[in-house]
């Protein structure tokens, strides 16, 4: 009788074990299910290249793009094939990927945001995971203090909900002076500040600070009869250091002299066959739209777009070598050739 009755407690508690154990995995494999349902649907913070996922560390896709899309930048495009895409597939690289951009309006700061966020995210800059902070919205009357404070906050919340964030402050030279030491602490390496990991996010600084010394240094190696592909990325982010040093956003800073930049891209001033390429390339794009595409030979095509470029590149305004905006004005331009309404006739 002692044996049935202990058979019979020893029987309860397994079934009730058994009944946990099955309960446990239901509910972890119902959340997983759902999870993953919902990341078909909506954006997650999910990494590779399973079809669900909607982040995507791609360096073959940013190579393409830059050599698609970005013209008359060999320092940039040198260090972002090989900076940036060497950081994208370290899959546990030592800290956050920390660059800083000068150059003039127009020369396409804000267009390698974009590209770069193209290459990692399918919703590209409309993705939830990138944060973008400009020095002339709601900055400047803040102090130092308060300014550190806002970015750090905006920051680590941000960072916190996907560890592959995409932080851009443009015209950070807006922001009050010192501001970007507050976040400082997040652009070393570490392992974890706060609670939160920072070694997977890409921080881009945009700046105009650098801008005319970049100009007056690049035409006078021009005028002195160096080609523009002679400059290097030494003696230009050297020029940018000591400008940056000196006066603007990193006067003084820590994150200067902690060494925490991992470059410095120069935006060199444009030429007219920048300009053009610019247009040709949108053009192209636009394909049926412009004309071009529906011609019947590559060489016909090729010549039409020729033709509309150079048409684009007569109504943007030159001082000397340069263009005044760069390839900003092309894209409104670029409407005069090719009408996003087929009824207007030019």
């Amino acid at each position: 009788m002692t044996s049935v009755y202990l058979f019979a407690v020893l029987f309860s508690i397994f079934s009730c074990d058994l009944q946990g154990y099955v309960g446990a995995v239901s509910a972890t494999y119902f959340a997983f299910s759902s999870l993953r349902i919902d990341c078909w649907s909506y954006e997650c913070c999910l990494e590779g290249e399973r079809k669900s996922s909607w982040v995507h560390n791609n360096p073959a896709k940013l190579d393409k793009l830059l050599t698609d899309r970005l013209f008359g930048q060999h320092i940039a495009y040198k260090i972002l094939k090989k900076q940036l895409a060497g950081y994208l597939e370290d899959e546990a690289p030592e800290k956050p990927f920390v660059i800083h951009i000068s150059g003039k309006t127009g020369t396409g700061k804000n267009h390698i945001a974009n590209l770069i966020a193209q290459a990692r995210y399918d919703k590209s800059l409309e993705s939830k995971y990138v944060l973008k902070i400009i020095g002339t919205h709601d900055w400047t009357h803040l102090d130092t203090r308060t300014a550190q404070e806002r970015l750090r906050t905006e920051v680590i919340t941000h960072v916190r909900k996907c560890r592959y964030s995409f932080v851009v402050v443009d015209e950070v030279e807006k922001l009050p002076v010192g501001t970007l030491d507050g976040i400082s602490a997040y652009l070393d390496i570490n392992v974890q500040v706060d609670g939160v990991d920072f070694r997977n996010t890409i921080f881009i600084f945009l700046s105009n600070t650098a801008g005319n010394q970049i100009r007056d240094y690049v035409n006078a190696q021009l005028e002195a009869g160096r080609s523009r592909s002679s400059l290097t990325i030494l003696e230009m982010e050297t020029l940018i250091q000591n400008t940056l040093y000196k006066s603007g956003e990193l006067e003084q800073s820590s994150i200067l002299s902690r060494y925490q930049m991992d470059a410095f891209i120069p935006m060199l001033p444009l030429e007219r066959r920048h300009v053009k390429m610019c247009a040709a390339e949108l053009i192209k794009r636009r394909g049926n739209k412009c004309g071009c595409k529906s011609l019947k030979t590559q060489k016909s095509e090729t010549e039409c777009i020729e033709s509309k470029a150079d048409a684009v590149v007569a109504e943007i305004d030159f001082s000397g070598k340069f263009s005044r905006s760069g390839c900003k004005k092309v894209y409104t331009k670029v409407n005069l050739v090719c009408p996003l309404d087929k009824r207007v006739e030019l």
